[in-house]
């Protein structure tokens, strides 16, 4: 397991990632008195489909104010500050990688929203919540990095109030074999779990939750990927995921373009519910 967080935490992490995204703003023009949500979009919302895809999962689950949500695998705290800012709810962000939880506190404490917004560094399979603590549980293109996936959805059961809904978007393994790495969240097999649609289905159901949910994407992924351009380019500007992932983000975000046409990688995005 150690060799295994160490290999994302070596991933993840970049140094002095805090003062680089600081730079990109005030290059970009940015009022840091005045940030939003589509400001900081290009790069707080590290993972696939980027700020329309978490509008995307908010819209499958009633919120209000007085929710309480966990976002499992926060990163940089995108998601977790949209969800406050939209819905008005108590939102608490988890990551492993502690300089992404220094960072989403600093980037919050600017944004104006720590009232509603806090961050720990804490692991998914040993959740530091009380029984019952949460209305909804997110997992945005987080289970990829996850082998013990019975052991999350329990933790995610036992922190969930009765009736709470878990929801999930995730790259999972396809018919014709592994993926073409490196890809967004590994840069090798070895700390790539993927699971098949029906595998995650069957955990999920044998972990006592029912999908009320279920949107397989991989048809408009392929789509996507068929429109996409040959021989990628970095983005261009000062703002975008290459900042906070890495100078080589769009060829990793290209092999899953490639992936998923060749049958290697699935995508789905779904709903589930505690009892």
């Amino acid at each position: 397991m150690a060799g295994t967080e160490d290999s994302i935490a070596a991933d993840y992490g970049i140094e002095g990632l805090g003062e680089q995204i600081l730079a990109a703003l005030a290059e970009a023009g940015v009022d840091m008195d005045h940030l939003t949500p589509d400001i900081l979009a290009p790069v707080d919302q590290i993972h696939g489909g980027g700020l329309a895809a978490t509008k995307e999962h908010a819209a499958m689950v009633p919120m209000n104010p007085d929710m309480r949500l966990l976002d499992i695998g926060c990163g940089i705290g995108g998601p977790a500050r949209y969800f406050a800012h939209a819905f008005g709810c108590r939102v608490t962000g988890i990551d492993m990688t502690e300089d992404y939880i220094a960072i989403a506190r600093m980037l919050t404490a600017r944004f104006g929203i720590e009232d509603l917004v806090d961050f720990r560094c804490a692991n998914g399979l040993d959740l530091p919540f009380e029984d019952g603590s949460f209305d909804v549980v997110w997992s945005l293109n987080v289970t990829m990095n996850i082998a013990d996936r019975a052991g999350l959805y329990g933790e995610v059961r036992r922190v969930l109030k009765p009736g709470g809904r878990l929801a999930i978007s995730e790259l999972g393994r396809g018919p014709a074999g592994d993926p073409d790495y490196p890809v967004p969240w590994a840069r090798n097999a070895s700390y790539s779990f993927l699971a098949t649609p029906d595998e995650t289905r069957a955990a999920l159901e044998a972990a006592g939750f029912g999908i009320t949910d279920w949107f397989d994407e991989t048809g408009n992924r392929k789509q996507a990927a068929v429109k996409a351009p040959a021989a990628p380019k970095p983005p261009s500007g000062p703002l975008s995921q290459n900042l906070t992932r890495g100078d080589d983000y769009h060829l990793r975000q290209a092999n899953v373009a490639k992936s998923i046409l060749a049958g290697r990688l699935t995508a789905i995005r779904l709903v589930a519910q505690r009892p």
